[in-house]
């Protein structure tokens, strides 16, 4: 069984070019993010670096799947794995928000 979006080996330059840029990306959105949670220590910033982690992740496994690392079963597993950890970091994230939102009305 093949899948459709997980190649083997290096066989598209635009591929290659928007793996590079998404790499590239998120790596300086990660960055940025660290910088403020370490400023602000805050429960929400925790939450805005995971979920760039994440995205960073999702880029990070499409880079080695094209260089040939990764079974495409193995790449299937992970970008599947990051999406539940994004969804989850969303979740918390409105979950977080709406309680010091009603904490706020209530003082």
């Amino acid at each position: 069984m093949t899948l459709l979006h997980a190649t083997t080996a290096v066989d598209s330059l635009s591929l290659l070019v928007f793996i590079t840029i998404a790499a590239l990306g998120t790596a300086l959105l990660l960055g940025i993010a660290i910088a403020a949670f370490i400023q602000r220590r805050s429960q929400s910033y925790l939450l805005v670096v995971l979920a760039f982690g994440a995205l960073f992740g999702r880029s990070v496994v499409a880079g080695v799947s094209m260089a040939g690392l990764l079974s495409p079963a193995t790449h299937h597993h992970l970008e599947h794995g990051m999406d539940v950890v994004l969804v989850a970091v969303v979740v918390a994230a409105v979950y977080y928000a709406r309680t010091m939102t009603e904490q706020s009305i209530q003082q």
